[in-house]
């Protein structure tokens, strides 16, 4: 059995972090059976490889940490054939799909709204610290948890945007997903691939959050990609 680290259940989201719900979708569309482990905060930052979930342990002991790095090499170990019918071309377009979905609308859309935005940040902060005796010290965390986020986004181009603009990036992106999915049942076509783990992951912490955002107003005006991710969600989650 292959154990998963993760952070924490998060409303209605198998764990906080989006590549967490990347990887327990990517391994339920591989067919893998899998067991997952919440290490909360602060523990997290003291157990995880590189500070981050998700790592996992495999059934014979070895631990990779990264949710691609984790996908690739359960993909050679365990031979999964999930995007084995893909050319080079269509490998290539799914993978300039991950980028646009992970380092960028993961920054535009969801840091942004989550952990840059103050009323968002007041809702998400008292989900993660569901699980926590509150205290000074809790708090504390927190805050220099949400500084680091901060920081980094502010690094990154769109954090260098003024709000309206990151919203306006965010919204493009959205559009531009919604026009590639078309009236297509997975996002390369009429078969499952591990790019639908990565769209379903954002698309899951855009669709069923608490938060209130323009970009979230503007999600549910891509009713073809609402309706992609409520039926993955029924199928594999239900």
């Amino acid at each position: 059995m292959i154990k998963v680290y993760g952070l924490a259940k998060t409303w209605d989201f198998p764990d906080a972090s989006p590549y967490v719900c990347k990887l327990v979708m990517w391994l339920r569309l591989a067919g893998l059976e899998y067991e997952l482990h919440y290490v909360p905060w602060p523990q997290m930052i003291e157990r995880a490889p590189r500070r981050s979930v998700p790592w996992i342990e495999d059934a014979d002991g070895e631990v990779i940490h990264d949710s691609q790095r984790i996908i690739d090499r359960l993909t050679a170990k365990r031979h999964i054939a999930l995007d084995a019918h893909l050319g080079a071309r269509e490998r290539a377009q799914m993978r300039a799909w991950q980028r646009l979905l992970e380092d960028h609308y993961y920054w535009a859309g969801l840091v942004q709204m989550r952990w840059v935005e103050d009323h968002n940040w007041a809702i998400y902060k008292k989900e993660l610290a569901a699980g926590l005796e509150p205290s000074p010290e809790v708090e504390r965390f927190f805050q220099d948890i949400r500084e680091y986020l901060v920081g980094e986004f502010r690094g990154h181009a769109v954090g260098k945007m003024t709000v309206d603009e990151v919203r306006a990036v965010a919204c493009e992106d959205l559009d531009a997903l919604d026009d590639w999915l078309g009236d297509n049942p997975w996002f390369m076509g009429t078969r499952p691939t591990s790019i639908d783990a990565v769209l379903y992951a954002c698309l899951l912490q855009t669709y069923a959050t608490p938060c209130t955002s323009p970009i979230l107003a503007h999600a549910r005006t891509k009713t073809r990609l609402e309706a992609y991710f409520r039926r993955l969600q029924a199928q594999y989650w239900s």
